[in-house]
């Protein structure tokens, strides 16, 4: 059970990464605010479209240990979500108490 955490993790970090810089993109053209809308859609599907594209035999190893395509975007987008509330908290903390 740990191991499949541990690869789901690991997909989930692999996202992460293109998330941000496409999310990024919206912080330049429209301000901070529209950060968290493009990071939990847009940026979310262009990272699983990079991976669909250009890492699609990455799913071969994620299945060979037991872990489904399912699962990992269910995961991978569940985390996505705590990693938004998680940057909120911040962004809200900051303006509150600064």
């Amino acid at each position: 059970m740990i191991r499949k955490l541990l690869n789901i993790f690991e997909f989930f970090k692999t996202t992460l990464t293109v998330n941000l810089l496409v999310s990024a993109i919206a912080v330049f053209l429209g301000g901070f605010d529209y950060f968290f809308i493009w990071f939990l859609s847009f940026g979310f599907l262009a990272s699983v479209g990079f991976k669909e594209f250009y890492r699609k035999k990455d799913y071969l190893f994620y299945f060979n240990n037991g872990v489904s395509k399912i699962q990992l975007l269910l995961f991978s987008y569940l985390m996505t979500f705590c990693t938004a509330l998680l940057f909120g908290l911040i962004v809200f903390l900051k303006n509150k108490l600064f």
